[in-house]
């Protein structure tokens, strides 16, 4: 069966998946050799998809031998959508049929590869029977077209396709079809987009901006609407995406200020960049602390798209300092005036694109091709010209022109252009929307006043249209096809603004002095205007008025609580109540401007769409227009609704977030039973916490009842089971509801029925005999305790969700009788076992038994499942796999991690040449399957911690599709030779693997290998041929540190290293750490596994010969300047020796480097040929006597314990340096350059007692500034430090900017612990601050750089603004400085502490009016300069 989506069939669909289907001739172009398959395989595979109303192109002709390809055949392959290849055995005999698949593959369509009777893997390589073939070719053909289709054939058989001889042949053409069907309907909801003149602009823009350079850069584009400022700005985005960690995209930001505000813009910024729920922001400047404090130590990529003024910039980027060296900032506007000197570095114009560019956008659009025929080539360049070159124009006026395939057409429309002024884009646009039929017009005016920018997605829009009587399916694929209209991810109605501006321009038009009088109204004022005014007329179609955000929902509760987690402070929690008050009980409705009075609305007696969210609506209700169709009243304040409304012709009634208790006044439906609309179809109250029961619903025709999250819902009316008209069902969440009706027999509609979270229902209705039309039944999460035995009679059910039905431990036999079942959920349960009965289900594709504890074997029957494509058993008790589970054919996802008592595979599992992922990790396998590599098509392999698995069979040679292989923490002594066949191997991970000595030489041929990660392997040398990956981008292969340990118990094979195993992280508190839930370990930096602290043993000791193990040195091979593509290297504690040879600069990628504890004397002086080199970690390289001159590039400098170093070149050249660490390098006596490092914020040379005295001087008041840590000699702290802050006090008019932490600290060194030797840096300093007389908040020092020595060591920290400790601060909190109260180093003393705050202006004097001050008057930095060249 076909696989995923792989890389190569991303690469070979790009267009297809941006193109929709009715933009070409053909669907599926079939490629076959006809002598093989005409007659038998293609015949029935294309009748298959003539009959589901495919359009097939087949070439019934055939070829003559001798004739070039048939320019038609190429036609016909360049106007279809995409192309089905059936590979077969004489297919590469016909240099036609390899010129078409040439033509396929550059076309860039999409591919859908069918392996006839043959081998992928022979396809790939072309070996086997395509080997002759290829021969002869050569003897016949040109060298670069033989070239040329080897290399079509390569491509095509590296993609994941069909492999006949695992399908029955009927079923392999079902499969083929569902797959082209599925593509096909995917297609024409994309956003097309035709990439024409995207590449030249990408080219320039990334060199800008060079990812790889350091700095922060900001860049701006700017243009005009229409011009594709957002599509570059996307495209940009996306290949800069994958170098960053933490982005952030916001897309239409003026809109978006306008209808949230500027906080919604900081909280979706703060959300993005955390990748969790966006807190709320209640207050613009604590949204940019907050901000600050996200984005100045990691380096981000940032989107501001449509930015319309400057105050938008300013709250979420106001200047480059805020943030960490290496974002990328891109902004895109219309207004070049917002693009400030201070925050962007250079502005780009997007211009107009080229005229052979807009010809060819044109001709995309228009003729679905590259270029227009020759008949219409000189109408084409005429509308170019009238277009203004503007890709959306073209984009809009060729979408309209595709289907008019007559000149005659073309020349009207012609016309028409030539009748508008230059440039005015919005008539242009007009054009095509005069081109709508009636329907599609009012459809488009909708959709434009009142759907976009309001992520409603197409299904619902389609409901509300439907219930005023419009055909809205056929209609929004008109508009999409026209691109009007997109549909964007979720589904979500969108539209380019400037075609929504044409909408409402229109609208306006209708009447621009009398709102009253215009169809459609959607501007707050000017409705408001109306309905004060009385102005309302029959004109009027539609009103959209939206008076706020209510905090009702679940979701945005808890943001509250997340906000007031993350930044708690006693003001903060004071506003939100506050404002949670106003909301509730604060202005009265009048006085708000929410009160509205249905007499307002008398006279619009064609009113169709209503939207009066959170108002309060009084008067007769019988007033509101008949012809009313859709009401959205969100946050409505009625405890029941009036019988009026349901009197009226509505259609979509959404009642989301209210507050009703009762649909109705029961004595409504006594009394007027018939009166009842018919014409109701969908009822939405979702939200609705005080509903408490859904009445008797039988004089309603319901489609879509949707009760999501009604929470205090009890009960449901028996009358539900009797709507033979609903087909959605939603009770997702109604965490109160016990139970169902108990006859369902009605609901032969049904086809969704969510029960999701309901947590109080024990059992579903025993009679589901009447859901006979059901496809969807969701029961996840609920407590039910067995299934009832009429689950049978569900005979069309295609997903069956059972997660975390925590009680239900059996499932009956019947279950088998599920015909139709597609999707079956069953993690989380405890079922003991599955029926024999389950192999019946012969649809089913996925079947999901993650995390069944109890749950210990699979049934033999389990191999009739002929369509299994997905078996999730993660965590699961399985003791062992059957061996039938190699009849499934199709099977592609198999995952067995972490099934602990899983000791062996059956062999028959290497049957299953489908499978793609197969996931072994944590099990207790013994050996692998000696015929594994028999899986051909297999992509990821992980095999991390089976800790009885000793070797790996040869044969995974044959694994020939394999990209990922994970071998970590595996006793595995060697790896097979034939791991150099694996051409596809991208990542290979060896982590722990402590018995690994060696790897074999035939790595050298991973060509395609990115990642070879084997940190804490026993691996001590690297063959020749590792210098032939060209492509590796990562090598991490760092051994734990030596610390002076006796051989006996040193570097064992199976010793862990307490650092390598856990990483200690920022952030994360330690159990005596927790006071009021707000505690900070303070770790600025993250400790990584493995480094060494930076305390070893004292340089002059010495180690007895007898007593300690003596190691090998370590020479890189010089094959290793051939590592061109590497951008990481991490060789920590490998013994390296002697001089690193000048070929280092070869390896013209590298960006981080580390060579911590190795016994190299000298670096090379090519090492300043590194150019976007950013970290060089050299600690306790004891031998290192001389830095030589370094990368300018360079962020991060780590030579602590190079107890040997010397001197140091001057850096004043590194101007982006922010960390220099030279702890205990007690033979420096001087740092040539310090005063140039403008950049530098950690500064640590604890123990350098030699250099203390050259430093100090060089300590100026501008670095001290900036410096946020720092450490050296001395034990004194600043007098004017207090101790402690007994009781804050703000002052008026000076905002707190920074609070400075001052400690002296020693450390014992008699004193031995293990904690020292496992992590750089002292972390049992603690701020703790105070409230209240309770601990408020804890803030852990990073204090890095270990002494070496008892003296005492000085530690200045300064936090900014943007720092938790500095803004929780409020009147009366208490700080303090102590010690941790179980302290993890032992022998530590505080000996000194101090605080001093700084507020607003003291801190940024000019130096010569300081010369005019006292020092107590002197700025904060003028005084530490004092202080420090006084020591």
């Amino acid at each position: 069966m076909a696989a995923d989506t792989t890389d190569d069939e991303t690469t070979y669909s790009s267009s297809s998946n941006s193109t929709p289907s009715y933009r070409f001739k053909w669907d599926v172009f079939l490629s076959f050799r006809g002598e093989d398959t005409r007659h038998n395989f293609i015949k029935l595979l294309y009748n298959e998809l003539v009959r589901n109303g495919v359009r097939t192109f087949r070439d019934d002709e055939g070829l003559q031998i001798g004739e070039e390809i048939a320019p038609s055949l190429v036609e016909a392959i360049k106007d279809s959508v995409a192309s089905v290849a059936v590979i077969s055995e004489r297919y590469a005999d016909s240099k036609w049929c390899l010129e078409e698949l040439a033509v396929i593959l550059e076309c860039k369509r999409l591919i859908l590869p069918v392996f006839y009777k043959v081998d992928p893997s022979d396809v790939r390589r072309q070996k086997g029977p395509f080997d002759m073939n290829f021969r002869s070719h050569e003897q016949h053909v040109p060298a670069d077209k033989v070239g040329r289709w080897r290399d079509a054939m390569s491509k095509a058989g590296g993609i994941s396709g069909w492999d006949s001889k695992t399908w029955e042949e009927s079923d392999l053409i079902q499969a083929l079809v569902k797959k082209v069907l599925a593509k096909l309907n995917d297609t024409p909801l994309g956003v097309a987009k035709y990439p024409v003149g995207l590449s030249s602009r990408l080219e320039i823009l990334l060199k800008k901006l060079d990812v790889k350079a350091n700095g922060v850069r900001v860049i701006g584009l700017h243009g005009m609407g229409g011009v594709g400022k957002t599509t570059l700005a996307k495209a940009l985005f996306n290949k800069l995406v994958g170098h960053f960690k933490a982005r952030s995209f916001i897309s239409n930001i003026r809109k978006f200020s306008q209808d949230s505000g500027l906080t919604s813009l900081q909280s979706k910024f703060l959300g993005d960049l955390n990748s969790s729920v966006p807190p709320t922001i209640h207050d613009i400047a604590k949204g940019i602390i907050y901000i600050k404090e996200a984005v100045h130590d990691r380096a981000v990529l940032l989107l501001l798209d449509d930015i319309d003024d400057a105050e938008q910039l300013k709250v979420l980027a106001g200047g480059r300092h805020w943030f960490y060296e290496g974002s990328r900032i891109i902004i895109t506007t219309r207004n070049k005036e917002v693009l400030t000197e201070n925050i962007v570095d250079e502005v780009y114009e997007v211009n107009e694109l080229t005229f052979p560019e807009a010809l060819q956008l044109l001709s995309y659009h228009a003729f679905g091709r590259e270029e227009p025929s020759k008949d219409f080539k000189d109408l084409s360049e005429k509308v170019v010209n009238l277009t203004g070159r503007l890709p959306l124009a073209l984009e809009v006026i060729g979408s309209s022109m595709f289907y008019k395939r007559r000149k005659k057409e073309w020349i009207d429309e012609l016309e028409k252009l030539k009748q508008i002024r230059p440039g005015n884009l919005q008539d242009v646009l007009e054009i095509s929307f005069k081109g709508l039929d009636d329907q599609e017009k009012r459809i488009f005016l909708d959709i434009a006043c009142f759907f976009v920018d309001r992520n409603v997605i197409r299904e619902d829009a389609i409901d509300i249209f439907k219930g005023c009587g419009f055909n809205a399916e056929v209609a929004i694929t008109d508009l999409c096809a026209k691109s009007l209209v997109k549909i964007i991810e979720k589904n979500v109605l969108w539209m380019h603004d400037q075609i929504r501006d044409m909408g409402r321009q229109i609208v306006q038009h209708e009447s621009y002095a009398d709102a009253g009088k215009r169809s459609r109204l959607w501007s707050q004022d000017e409705i408001m205007m109306v309905l004060k005014d009385h102005k309302g007329t029959r004109s009027i179609e539609g009103i959209i008025l939206d008076f706020g955000k209510k905090q009702k929902l679940s979701t945005e509760k808890q943001d509250d609580r997340i906000y007031l987690r993350k930044f708690p402070g006693l003001k903060s929690t004071i506003v939100f109540l506050v404002q949670q008050y106003k909301n509730c009980f604060g202005r009265s409705a009048e006085e708000d401007g929410t009160l509205l009075n249905t007499e307002s609305f008398r006279s619009m007696i064609n009113l169709r769409l209503l939207q009066i969210n959170h108002a309060q609506l009084e008067g007769h209700f019988m007033i509101l227009p008949a012809a009313m169709k859709w009401l959205q009243w969100k946050g409505c304040p009625l405890k029941s609704l009036p019988s009026a409304l349901f009197s009226k012709d509505l259609a979509v009634l959404d009642l989301s977030q209210s507050s009703i208790e009762q649909l109705w006044d029961h004595r409504f439906v006594d009394r007027l039973p018939n009166k009842m609309t018919k014409k109701l179809f969908v009822l939405n109250l979702n939200n609705c916490y005080h509903l408490k029961e859904i009445p008797d619903l039988s004089g309603f025709c319901l489609e879509k009842l949707i009760l999501e999250r009604c929470t205090g819902l009890v009960k449901i009316h028996d009358s539900l089971g009797d709507m033979n008209t609903l087909t959605y069902l939603n009770l997702k969440e109604c965490k109160n509801l016990m139970e169902l009706p108990s006859d369902l027999s009605g609901l032969r509609s049904l086809e969704k029925l969510i029960l999701s979270g309901c947590s109080s229902l024990r059992e579903l209705p025993e009679n589901l005999s009447g859901l006979t039309s059901l496809k969807e039944l969701l029961v996840d999460g609920t407590p039910i305790v067995k299934l009832p035995d009429s689950i049978f009679r569900l005979k069309n059910l295609e997903v069956f969700n059972l997660r975390d039905c925590h009680s239900l431990n059996l499932l009956p036999r019947s279950i088998g009788n599920l015909n139709s079942l597609r999707e079956f959920t069953l993690s989380g349960t405890v079922i003991q076992k599955l029926p024999d009965s389950i192999g019946n289900l012969r649809y089913l594709e996925t079947l999901n038994l993650t995390m069944c504890k109890s749950l210990t074997s699979i049934p033999d029957s389990i191999s009739n499942l002929t369509s299994l494509v997905e078996l999730y058993l993660n965590s699961s008790s399985i003791k062992k796999m059957p061996e039938s589970i190699g009849s499934i054919s199709h099977l592609k996802i198999l995952m067995l991690g972490r099934c602990r008592f899983l000791s062996q595979l059956p062999d028959s599992i290497c049957r299953i040449s489908s499978l793609v992922r197969l996931h072994l990790d944590g099990t207790s396998l013994k050996q692998i399957p000696d015929q594994i590599g028999a899986l051909n098509n297999l992509e990821e392999l992980k095999l991390r911690s089976c800790e009885l698995l000793e070797s790996i069979p040869g044969s995974i040679g044959g694994m020939l599709s394999l990209t990922e292989l994970e071998l970590d923490n595996l006793l595995i002594s060697e790896l097979p030779e034939s791991i150099g066949l694996l051409e596809r191997l991208r990542t290979l991970k060896l982590n722990n693997c402590k018995n690994l000595r060696k790897l074999p030489a035939s790595i050298g041929k991973l060509s395609s290998l990115r990642y070879l990660l084997m940190a804490g392997s026993a691996v001590a040398e690297l063959p020749d041929e590792i210098g032939m990956l060209s492509n590796l981008k990562e090598l991490r292969m760092a051994k734990e540190p030596d610390f002076g340990i006796p051989h006996n118990n040193k570097r064992q094979s199976n010793q862990t290293d307490l650092a390598a195993e856990h990483e200690i992280r920022p952030g994360i508190p330690h159990n005596d750490d927790r006071q009021s839930n707000q505690t900070d370990l303070a770790t600025e930096h993250e400790i990584q596994p493995g480094t060494p602290n930076n305390n070893d043993r004292q340089p002059n000791q010495t180690d007895s010969a007898a007593e300690y193990e003596i190691l090998p040195v370590v020479v890189l091979p010089e094959s290793f300047s051939g590592l061109s593509s590497l951008e990481v290297l991490d060789a920590q504690s490998w013994r390296i020796s002697g001089n690193l040879s000048d070929d280092l600069e070869k390896l013209s990628s590298l960006q981080t480097l580390k060579l911590g504890d190795n016994d190299f004397c000298m670096l090379p002086s090519s090492l300043r040929a590194l150019s976007v080199l950013e970290e060089l970690s050299l600690p306790k390289c004891k031998k290192l006597k001389v830095l030589p001159p370094l990368p300018s590039s360079l962020i991060k400098l780590d030579a602590a314990n190079c107890y040997a170093l010397e001197s140091i070149d001057d850096l004043s050249s590194l101007q982006n340096l922010q960390e220099l660490q030279l702890t205990n390098c007690k033979k420096i006596i001087d740092i040539p350059g310090l005063p140039f490092l403008k950049s530098l914020r950690r500064l640590y040379i604890g123990g350098c007692n030699s250099c203390l005295s050259s430093i100090k001087i060089r300590l100026s008041k501008d670095a001290l500034r900036h410096i946020i840590y720092l450490c050296v000699p001395g034990g004194e702290i600043p007098s004017w430090f207090v101790q402690e802050l007994p009781s804050f006090s703000s002052r008026k008019n000076h905002k707190l900017k920074a609070v400075i932490i001052g400690v002296v600290v020693s450390l014992d060194q008699q004193v031995d612990d293990e904690f020292r030797n496992k992590v750089p840096a002292i972390v049992d300093i603690q701020v703790k601050l105070i409230r209240l007389n309770d601990p408020f908040y804890t803030k852990t020092l990073y204090l890095l750089g270990v002494p070496d020595t008892n003296e005492d060591q000085l530690y200045l920290c300064r936090f900014h603004e943007f720092n938790q400790l500095v803004f929780m601060l409020e009147d009366g909190d208490k700080l303090e400085v102590t010690m941790r109260e179980s302290p993890r180093f032992s022998g530590l003393k505080l000996k000194k502490r101090g605080i001093h705050l700084v507020f607003e202006d003291e801190d940024d004097y000019d130096d010569n009016d300081e010369q005019l001050f006292s020092e107590s008057q002197q700025s904060v930095s003028k005084r530490l300069m004092n202080f420090f060249r006084s020591l």
